[in-house]
């Protein structure tokens, strides 16, 4: 009789002991590094390649590495390495925004709650309502018929996201 394969289940960062958190957080930066250096990326493809016992992790690293102007936030929920120059001003990214973004652009995952995406994301559901009403106060997603069921505003904009950064020419544009 043949064994089945466990699979790892994914814990939220609080969860994690000191130990875990700094495996999590090294796996985590090697992998987003060695995407972004290829590349721009949606914040869920660079999830998705993260291990995924560690992906509770995830938002908190990423955000570590957006806070250090290692990685930036192109819009649509696409991020890209930045290359080495002095910061001359802070950084600017919201991780659990762009993963709330990427999640309801999904087509099994329209119309979620805030528990839903809590538990998809394992970020706290005070964390994730901040993120959604923000997001619905920016116009990017609407409630559906259900009261505190979201999905993105835009047909359009899901299919972007969706489609993530491949194919997509991001420009170096530099302020005068």
């Amino acid at each position: 009789m043949a064994r089945r394969k466990q699979t790892p289940v994914p814990r939220a960062w609080d969860k994690l002991s000191e130990t875990e958190q700094a495996k999590a957080r090294r796996a985590i930066i090697t992998t987003v590094r060695d995407a972004l250096q290829r590349s721009p990326h949606t914040v869920l493809e660079l999830r998705d390649r993260a291990p995924a016992e560690m992906r509770g992790a995830f938002p908190v690293v990423l955000r570590d590495l957006v806070h250090a102007g290692e990685v930036a936030s192109l819009g649509h929920s696409v991020y890209a390495a930045v290359p080495w120059v002095p910061q001359t001003r802070a950084v600017r990214a919201d991780v659990t925004a762009d993963l709330i973004i990427g999640v309801l652009s999904t087509e099994r995952r329209a119309g979620a709650n805030a528990g839903e995406l809590a538990g998809d994301l394992l970020i706290p559901v005070p964390q994730i309502r901040a993120a959604l009403i923000a997001l619905e106060e920016a116009g990017l997603i609407c409630e559906v018929k259900e009261p505190g069921h979201y999905r993105m505003l835009s047909r359009r904009m899901a299919t972007e996201v969706r489609q993530g950064a491949s194919g997509r020419v991001f420009a170096d544009v530099r302020h005068a």
